[in-house]
């Protein structure tokens, strides 16, 4: 059972850094930086900002979707124990 529950506080940590990772991205120059910089190439800006917005929006699912499906887990696993009791 420790290791368990180790496991589960583990995959809550690595999606709240997604997330947290997200609102940098978010909140920061890096991506409108990139962006300026790769306008110079052939295709102009738009790969590079289209990449970047999949990498971001990518990290916000990915912990959303950890966090949602693993308390739903969470409940369905007590639920059943509390019925079996």
């Amino acid at each position: 059972m420790h290791k368990k529950n180790l496991k589960i506080v583990r995959l809550y940590i690595i999606s709240l850094i997604c997330i947290v990772c997200y609102f940098l991205l978010e909140n920061s120059t890096i991506i409108s930086e990139l962006v300026q910089i790769s306008e110079k190439g052939r295709y102009g800006g738009f790969p590079t900002f289209f990449l970047t917005g999949l990498f971001k929006y990518g990290l916000l699912v990915v912990g959303i979707g950890i966090i949602v499906i693993l308390t739903f887990l969470l409940m369905r696993e007590r639920t059943k124990k509390q019925l079996n009791k």
